[in-house]
């Protein structure tokens, strides 16, 4: 009995090392309001090119690894660093995580190793962490040592890093497996914990977080079988946070916040259906995307409160009922004598029960969208939903396959993602997200 007592802890005590050897957490900050780890990076990278759309963008057709790597090996070439010596420390585990030693004041810092030559490798980060200086943001190097192995942390803040606890010890929780990408964070606004990892030709990933579901509107989501299908991304969601003031630089880049906060907190839910592939080859955009494909959103505002947003960027429209207007986006072509032509297309907004965009009018737009499959009849889409579900609050579907046949015709097989967002208690929601 001893014995056997003796050799299953031994195989626990195997297991649990080779599945959990993130000494690099040990270098981590208790305290941290944001962890991210990578284990194996150079493995997890691997596993990545099993994944049918990853493959398909990094190797052939694509070959974006190998455009990326020649950009990369000019790139080190300029700063006299060795590329393949670089590239051959990649083969450790990574943490990064973010401090807050004053309120709203957040710094950061990774671990990473083990390494053979740590000052090297610091060596070769400063000279490529260089134009981050640029931005205020600098890292000192510390080394360390845990068993025989060697490590490197950088630390933008050597005082704070070195008066903090050490230790990230509950982490195993939420790794399912050796490879990937994990992360927390527990800050103010946010908590939340989740994975990325491959198995089995998939991407997958999940988590949980916070968030004010309050505001869900889950009668807004109806199921795959409701939706025809226009062929490249789906999306919906009643689920619209009504405090975007976080994420207000990111949309003053695309419009002022201002102008679009009174929009999103009168709406309860938003649905977009469009079909990105084109004639000529053409690379697949908004603007170029299918005539068929629309925004649906329910919503209190009215008609005029799209004005503003037309006007902040310079838009051209014409109202044609209280309850009906038109606008006109102009975009740069090349015509086939590489001349540069001015195209104009017209995009149509009304409101009846939801507030619509198109390039279709009503009843053209309804009797197209009659004729199209079900969301649900998508090939990949069943795939995909078998092994994750659809989500109760938000889910969203990408079929890449029309897309990449659009560039490579005899190319086989399937490509794309579903995303999910579902309720899980008051205030907290679930992510799964999968990808061929």
């Amino acid at each position: 009995m001893k014995k056997f007592l003796f050799s299953f802890l031994l195989v626990i005590f195997i297991f649990s090392i080779t599945i959990f050897p993130q000494d690099v957490l040990k270098l981590v900050p208790s305290d941290s309001k944001a962890v991210v780890l990578i284990n194996d990076l150079e493995g997890t990278y691997t596993d990545l090119k099993t994944v049918p759309t990853m493959k398909t963008l990094l190797l052939e057709p694509f070959n974006a690894e190998l455009m990326i790597s020649n950009l990369a090996q000019m790139y080190f070439n300029a700063l006299k660093i060795d590329y393949e010596s670089f590239l051959s420390n990649l083969n450790v585990d990574l943490s990064i995580f973010v401090q807050e030693p004053k309120e709203n004041n957040y710094i950061f810092g990774f671990s990473v190793g083990p390494l053979e030559n740590p000052q090297t490798f610091a060596s070769d980060l400063d000279k490529l962490l260089e134009p981050l200086k640029d931005y205020g943001i600098s890292f000192t190097p510390i080394y360390q040592s845990i068993g025989n192995q060697n490590y490197l942390v950088m630390i933008q803040n050597k005082e704070v890093y070195s008066s903090s606890e050490k230790g990230v010890t509950d982490f195993e929780e939420i790794l399912p497996t050796k490879k990937g990408l994990y992360y927390r964070i527990n800050t103010s606004d946010y908590q939340g914990e989740g994975y990325f990892y491959v198995k089995d030709g998939f991407l997958i990933g999940g988590g949980n977080g916070t968030a004010e579901t309050e505001f869900i509107d889950k009668n807004f989501v109806k199921g795959a079988q409701e939706y025809p299908f226009l062929g490249s991304i789906f999306f919906t969601s009643g689920f619209i946070p009504k405090d975007l003031t976080n994420y207000a630089d990111f949309i003053n880049i695309i419009v002022d916040y201002k102008i679009v906060e009174n929009l999103i907190s009168l709406s309860q839910g938003v649905e977009a259906n469009v079909d990105l592939t084109t004639s000529n080859g053409a690379m697949p955009t908004i603007s170029n995307a299918s005539n068929a494909s629309y925004l649906k959103l329910k919503t209190d505002a009215k008609i005029d409160e799209i004005i503003p947003i037309l006007n902040e960027n310079n838009i051209k429209y014409k109202k044609i009922s209280e309850n009906m207007m038109e606008f006109y986006i102009e975009s740069e072509i090349t015509n086939q004598n590489d001349e540069t032509e001015i195209l104009t297309n017209t995009f149509y907004v009304w409101k009846d029960e939801y507030m619509m965009v198109s390039q279709i009018k009503p009843d053209e737009l309804q009797k197209l969208l009659n004729g199209k499959p079900k969301l649900s009849e998508n090939e990949l889409f069943q795939k995909l939903s078998e092994r994750v579900g659809t989500g109760d609050v938000t889910y969203a579907f990408v079929d890449l396959t029309p897309i990449f046949q659009n560039y490579v015709p005899n190319l086989k097989g399937q490509y794309g993602l579903l995303l999910n967002v579902s309720s899980m208690e008051e205030n907290k929601l679930k992510i799964d997200f999968i990808l061929q």
